[in-house]
């Protein structure tokens, strides 16, 4: 599970709430030591790139 510090970056990005639920998910796959499934590794909707953020410990940003 990531800190609190982490989750506030996620929250002042403005992603959206599938995006931070990914993230959240990355991070305690990778603590766990989980495997990606391919549609983790490919996927391009904003659970998974979410989750490959937290999974990879990468706060991305928005670009505007």
């Amino acid at each position: 599970m990531g800190t609190v510090t982490d989750l506030e970056i996620v929250k002042k990005g403005s992603h959206s709430a599938t995006y931070e639920n990914g993230f959240a998910d990355g991070q305690s796959a990778r603590s766990e030591g989980s495997a990606l499934t391919l549609y983790l590794q490919v996927g391009i909707d904003d659970y998974a790139k979410g989750f490959r953020a937290g999974f990879f410990g990468q706060l991305a940003s928005r670009k505007v």
